[in-house]
């Protein structure tokens, strides 16, 4: 019996896609949230819950481009996405208010061990993602 190659067949399914712009924007919107949900589960929260978030670093970039933010979100809290874009892609992770911090977790610190949630969602969604945008295809496509 012959192996079949997912990935061919992802890429005829894109190809056909392709021709349809729509129905390949909806696929990727919805592949996304896959996406959305294990970065939710993997992003570390901060161990002290009566912290407001205001550290050093956050003060001087806030000051640097005359933001004022009462509320200090949690990196968790603060996942977005983009549009899709001309080729076809999306954009998740953090908001422009967060994004700056969420490499000291990742990438970790003097202090702090790296804990790689960001690469770990990545390697657990892929296939995930694949299978969920291969079954929107289909279903937009109409196969």
């Amino acid at each position: 019996m012959a192996e079949i190659d997912m990935r061919s067949i992802e890429a005829g399914l894109r190809k056909l896609a392709g021709q349809n712009k729509r129905v390949m924007n909806k696929a990727v919107r919805k592949a996304s949230e896959v996406v959305v949900k294990s970065l939710e589960e993997n992003t570390p929260l901060a161990r002290e819950k009566s912290r407001d978030g205001s550290w050093k670093a956050q003060r001087q970039y806030e000051n640097a481009n005359n933001l004022k933010r009462t509320k200090y979100s949690h990196l968790r809290d603060d996942i977005v996405t983009s549009n899709v874009n001309q080729e076809g892609r999306m954009q998740v992770g953090f908001s422009k208010d967060t994004y700056w911090r969420a490499h000291f977790p990742e990438m970790g610190t003097i202090n702090q061990k790296p804990q790689e949630f960001m690469e770990k969602t990545t390697h657990e969604s892929q296939d995930e993602f694949f299978n969920a945008l291969s079954k929107e295809l289909k279903k937009g496509l109409g196969l």
